[in-house]
């Protein structure tokens, strides 16, 4: 119980502590581990605990879904728009018929996403520069390079 309490609260103060891209890579890595537990829990014959965590994983997917700037987003974000619906109508049937297989189609194309996200997190942001490259010993005169994306 207050192991429970110390973990819930880590989490808490971790995600409170993250910037809105890392946290949006903690939604989809949640969503990704529920959706594998709730698979073994289909095997497993658990139907109570597979519902519990397809509803985790439906809620993250709204949440996801209700944060995107379709002004600002565009063509984008009304893709991954129409990409949560298909999600949440897939999570649906697996739910009503016990289909691992279309888990796994859901955990894919989380994965997929998160990926991009990820990569997108990574690259540098527009007008931030990178670092100066240090001038490396016996070299001719070093040379000031920036380069902002």
């Amino acid at each position: 119980m207050v192991r429970a309490n110390l973990s819930r609260q880590y989490k808490e103060v971790h995600l409170a502590s993250s910037s809105s891209e890392e946290t949006v890579l903690m939604l989809y890595d949640g969503a990704i581990r529920f959706l594998k537990e709730a698979a073994k829990e289909i095997a497993g014959g658990h139907i109570t605990a597979k519902i519990r965590l397809l509803e985790k994983v439906e809620k993250i997917i709204e949440y996801l879904q209700s944060c995107l700037d379709r002004e600002k987003g565009g063509e984008i974000a009304g893709n991954l728009h129409r990409l949560y619906d298909y999600m949440l109508v897939r999570l649906t049937e697996a739910n009503l018929y016990n289909d691992g297989a279309k888990l796994e189609e859901i955990e894919k194309l989380l994965g997929t996403v998160r990926e991009g996200w990820a990569s997108v997190c990574a690259a540098p942001k527009k007008g931030q520069q990178t670092k100066e490259p240090q001038p490396q010993e016996g070299s001719a005169a070093a040379k000031n390079i920036t380069v902002s994306v």
